[in-house]
């Protein structure tokens, strides 16, 4: 958890809870956010910023959902978890964009989230045969 925060914080500015050994990992970090009161706009400009510095630094593109109705969240974005050298191209790319990371962003724009991590898109019958049923 410390990870996701961190990684948050710094230059990759997302959520990324452990080093994966490749970005075509079967594993998914899902985040859901819950938006500051008054921060919900510029919470979508934060992410669009990093989205154009993950474009920048040739990083796979992250899913984001916005929520319609229902439960209280704002966005639930699904990414691949961050390889070792990512660290150093989003740090790159935000040079290159001329585009100042905010470290601390996140603690200001996001009122609360919850992380996990996730395998798949699977079916039931291949999780039954992975399970050796």
């Amino acid at each position: 958890m410390k990870k996701i925060a961190l990684a948050l914080l710094a230059s990759s500015m997302m959520l990324a809870p452990q080093i994966a050994s490749a970005q075509d990992s079967t594993e998914r970090v899902v985040t859901v956010m819950h938006a500051a009161p008054g921060k919900y706009l510029e919470l979508v400009q934060w992410l669009a910023e990093i989205d154009q510095v993950r474009a920048e630094a040739g990083l796979a593109a992250r899913e984001i959902y916005r929520h319609h109705n229902g439960a209280n969240w704002d966005f639930l974005i699904i990414e691949p978890p961050l390889v070792a050298d990512e660290d150093a191209k989003m740090g790159a790319a935000w040079k290159k964009l001329a585009i100042k990371p905010r470290p601390g962003a996140f603690r200001t724009l996001v009122m609360d989230h919850e992380d996990t991590i996730v395998g798949g898109p699977s079916t039931a019958a291949e999780i039954l045969k992975e399970m050796g049923q």
